[in-house]
């Protein structure tokens, strides 16, 4: 199933005939980059592979001189000035705490000025969640059994999705604001004030990208809108959160003032503490509408696309209209969670009414 996921990707991402696709491979899965590679070429682009899974980062930081850190990005970022588009393979990621932080730290600024330098672009975006051992693992289930949750997911088609978003739209399209009920009797409140709805129905068209939708996902199935920054209040349930578990974010004037947990609540306290700009405030929420996905797995980038779950961002967002600038895009899944436009029920304990 690997090459209709690929080809449901490049189809998604728009890839035209004579473009430069970059392929970011953050999984490992030899036989998926094989497929995403061969799909890119069949549409006749070149692809440019990017490795950098989890088992590689680790010895790069751990093998290379800080000073070739430092400057990782001196060639990329010529490359980067090529690409037409973006593909990137997640699989589990890398375990912060077992590498140099200094290392780490060297390495994350040159990703950071090319991730600046893609976001000035505003290069086409793709992210595909590919299952992986590692990622099975930390999920407690085997790597067959997360592939038989994931893959249909993937390969959910887009006029299914877009019969599903435009009847949400037309539900939420004038509403201004949100309510989110969260945990026990927790309450978020945010403004939409005229901010866009975007919808990702898992494909990048001209369209989207005329309106500031320039990212997609596999498992795709999500309408979303920013938020006044400044404007958020209250507080918000987030059952895993960046190493944390049972968080409880509060917000005045837009901005966390207050992060509880009951376990790891410094681990998401040091990574807010790492970034820079505006990595308190809301970047973006939304509503997942993938009917292949039944129920959250602990893995954020399908857990945000369950039918009927709510998700927030913090962090960056001036590339769907935002105004936060920010080193930090981080999402987090809100199972089991409410959503009121305006007063009205959209979605009652992760059910979607419409």
């Amino acid at each position: 199933m690997w090459r209709e996921v690929a080809e449901r990707a490049v189809y998604g991402l728009g890839v035209r005939a004579g473009e430069l696709v970059q392929v970011r491979d953050h999984s490992g899965r030899w036989d998926v980059v094989t497929e995403m590679l061969l799909a890119v070429e069949r549409a006749g682009a070149t692809p440019l592979p990017e490795l950098t899974p989890p088992a590689y980062l680790k010895r790069l930081l751990a093998e290379a001189p800080i000073s070739y850190l430092l400057n990782w990005d001196e060639y990329r970022s010529c490359w980067m000035a090529e690409v037409n588009r973006v593909l990137v393979l997640q699989g589990a990621g890398l375990d912060v705490e077992t590498v140099d932080p200094d290392a780490l730290d060297a390495w994350s600024s040159a990703v950071q000025r090319l991730t600046g330098l893609e976001e000035e672009r505003r290069l086409p975006y793709m992210l595909v969640a590919v299952p992986t051992s590692e990622r099975a693992q930390n999920l407690g289930m085997s790597l067959e059994r997360l592939e038989r949750y994931v893959l249909p997911a993937l390969l959910v088609g887009v006029e299914e999705l877009r019969a599903v978003l435009d009847r949400l739209l037309a539900v939420v399209a004038g509403a201004r604001l949100l309510t989110i009920c969260s945990g026990n009797g927790l309450e978020l409140h945010l403004d939409r004030g005229q901010r866009r709805w975007l919808a990702d129905d898992g494909c990048i068209d001209e369209g989207d990208r005329l309106e500031g939708a320039i990212t997609s996902n596999l498992p795709a199935g999500a309408l979303y809108t920013t938020v006044l920054e400044h404007r958020t209040e209250g507080q918000v349930f987030i059952p895993r959160a960046a190493g944390a578990e049972e968080v409880i974010l509060t917000f005045r004037a837009g901005e966390v003032v207050r992060v509880e947990a009951r376990r790891g609540g410094d681990v998401l306290q040091e990574l807010l503490a790492r970034h820079a700009g505006d990595c308190r405030r809301v970047g973006h929420v939304g509503i997942g509408i993938n009917p292949a996905l039944k129920h959250p797995i602990g893995w954020t980038v399908v857990d945000e696309h369950v039918y009927g779950a709510l998700f927030l961002s913090l962090g960056e967002n001036r590339y769907m209209g935002g105004k936060n600038e920010s080193t930090l895009n981080l999402d987090f899944a809100l199972p089991g969670a409410t959503l009121l436009a305006d007063g009205r029920p959209v979605v009652a304990g992760g059910r979607l009414l419409h």
